[in-house]
């Protein structure tokens, strides 16, 4: 797959780029956060490019030692962000327009070090994490505001980390990630699939139901399927409820 920097700057550069429409906003931050809700890994590496960009020492041996650990820990777990990667660029191919291309010397020594094979690069990569660990030295301050989308979602990306620590069941993250791929196309005739048949499993419980109690929570429950519009969330919902009823 591509180096991870690739996607983290388009990740900025979308939420960067439709920061000022709120609406807009709050729909691809939605997407993102919900790619990373599905994947531990892919919040990790989110956070820690974040954290490599952003942290600050004192101390040169401090800053060389969280390097090294943080870069272990991103070579070691790599080979996971194959299972993401389809997910990844079909949210940076909808919001192409939103993705402009930029430099980050930080993004590009990270994965000069994580995703260079090469043992002749031997050199270069020392010479990258002398740049990362430096770099970390240098005085950071964050003042006002928070107003980057980058800060922004650098904060978030840690608490979805905090949020979603613990994993979701195997049939949660395949509905997650088949509702996160789907095309509009495909969504509209998934989600009148997945609703109609949850419908008819509630009037077929309705039928058996002896319980005055359940029959009215089955009740209210059909009645807010129906009223749900067309949405990935809306799929997500109706999705989950329908392996809750099986």
């Amino acid at each position: 797959m591509k180096s991870f920097g690739h996607y983290k700057n388009n990740i900025d550069s979308i939420l960067e780029n439709s920061f000022r429409d709120s609406s807009k906003f709050k729909k691809n931050l939605s997407v993102i956060m919900g790619a990373m809700k599905y994947s531990k890994v892919l919040r990790e590496f989110f956070t820690l490019y974040n954290e490599i960009e952003s942290k600050h020492f004192t101390n040169p041996q401090e800053s060389k030692e969280y390097i090294n650990e943080s870069i272990d820990y991103l070579k070691n777990n790599k080979n996971k962000l194959s299972k993401v990667e389809p997910m990844l660029n079909k949210i940076i191919s909808d919001r192409k327009e939103l993705c402009v291309k930029k430099s980050n010397k930080i993004y590009e020594n990270i994965d000069n070090v994580v995703f260079n094979k090469r043992i002749t690069n031997l050199e270069n990569i020392s010479n990258s994490k002398n740049f990362l660990s430096e770099n970390m030295l240098g005085l950071k301050k964050i003042q006002g505001k928070i107003k980057s989308p980058k800060i922004l979602s650098y904060v978030l990306s840690k608490k979805y980390g905090e949020a979603y620590s613990q994993s979701l069941t195997e049939n949660q993250q395949n509905i997650l990630k088949n509702a996160l791929l789907m095309t509009e196309d495909t969504l509209n005739n998934e989600f009148n699939n997945v609703k109609e048949i949850t419908l008819n499993k509630i009037n077929s419980l309705l039928k058996e139901s002896t319980d005055e109690t359940l029959s009215a929570k089955l009740v209210e429950t059909k009645n807010e399927i129906k009223g749900l519009n067309n949405t990935k969330k809306s799929y997500i919902r109706v999705r989950g409820l329908l392996e809750d009823l099986n």
